[in-house]
């Protein structure tokens, strides 16, 4: 069922994850707000005063077969300024279209500038140690 409510109005001082899924696939919308919950939670990992706000479909009607997720570090309607995370547009078969959090987080907290020393060290298990910058992340915490 789909909401005509208009969207909470956004804290303009915290992050918004924005995330275009198409409609024809019915559990994108699912799969979207799952993925923001679990970003959301390991960017708190890292930065416990973040609050990731979620805005999914915002900019006119989504691209059949789409699943794109873009970040910006306040609220902002220029597309543009907004750093793209995953795009699935081309992936094949469906089920990749979708990234796991594992795949985003660390574009992700480069575009927020989150500093790898602000993480704990319980909490670098949250992401894959194949992911090259979460490599060189971890080697600059290590020489801290």
């Amino acid at each position: 069922m789909l909401s005509n409510k208009p969207p909470p109005p956004l804290n303009p001082d915290q992050p918004v994850l924005y995330i275009e899924c198409c409609r024809a696939h019915t559990d994108y919308r699912r799969r979207a707000s799952e993925l923001h919950a679990s970003l959301a939670e390991a960017l708190r990992a890292l930065q416990p005063d973040l609050e990731l706000q979620l805005r999914v479909n915002e900019n006119n009607a989504p691209r059949l077969g789409s699943f794109e997720v873009a970040i910006a570090a306040t609220p902002t309607e220029d597309v543009e300024s907004r750093q793209v995370l995953w795009t699935g547009l081309q992936r094949v078969p469906v089920s990749a279209k979708v990234p796991h959090v594992d795949d985003i987080i660390a574009p992700a907290c480069l575009a927020l500038r989150l500093r790898h020393s602000q993480a704990g060290a319980s909490h670098v298990d949250l992401v894959r140690y194949s992911d090259g910058d979460i490599n060189k992340i971890l080697q600059r915490r290590s020489l801290s």
